[in-house]
């Protein structure tokens, strides 16, 4: 009896190691590769015209080496996961072994979902507020026409944040009431650059 289950420990055990060592492997090749491939199509350059790539930027990576930084340590942290809970199936231990599936179901996968959310909707809202600039070409309206684009673009990061972390499986209820009062105070902000802008160019003429 005793014997046995020493086996099946020792066995859960090299089974564990073995899925985490697979991982590892696995997100080192992933990073490399991502990190090749994406410095070779100009991601770098295309990105960091972007608040978050500017943002990547200032903490010291780029945009090839964060992607490919941030997916090996989801694959290094998924592949422990599920070496624990393919140990503990391997010992019947299935409370541990549900436990860490889940781990995975609801907070890595609904991190990535988080990610891909906030990175592809600050694009488009860099984007956006760009297209505005754009469309100006009188230095009057650009005046004008910073301070609504950038309170803008703010609310829609927030609300993009917001959306992500909802989806990503996080509840937001809380969050929501502490941004509410930041929301009217840039609102009320941005009202008061508005007046004072419009005064001051009625003054000059």
């Amino acid at each position: 009896m005793w014997a046995i289950n020493y086996i099946d420990i020792l066995s859960s055990i090299v089974i564990a190691i073995v899925t985490a060592a697979v991982g590892y492997i696995l997100g080192r090749l992933v990073r490399r590769g991502l990190m090749y491939s994406l410095s070779k199509v100009g991601f770098d350059e295309w990105f960091k015209k972007f608040a978050i790539g500017k943002a990547i930027i200032r903490g010291g990576y780029s945009a090839s080496e964060f992607f490919g930084l941030v997916s090996s340590w989801i694959i290094y942290l998924t592949s422990v996961i599920i070496a624990i809970a393919l140990g503990a199936s391997y010992l019947n231990i299935n409370w541990l072994a549900d436990l860490m599936y889940n781990l995975v179901d609801i907070y890595v996968v609904g991190f990535l979902k988080a990610l891909l959310i906030i990175i592809v909707g600050f694009i488009l809202t860099d984007a956006f507020v760009g297209y505005i600039y754009k469309s100006s070409e009188l230095r009057g309206e650009v005046r004008l026409l910073v301070p609504i684009a950038e309170y803008l673009r703010i609310m829609i990061y927030l609300a993009t944040v917001l959306f992500a972390l909802e989806q990503g499986g996080i509840s937001v209820h809380t969050l929501n009431m502490l941004i509410i009062p930041i929301i009217w105070g840039l609102t009320i902000a941005m009202v008061i650059i508005i007046i004072a802008e419009v005064i001051q160019q009625v003054i000059r003429k």
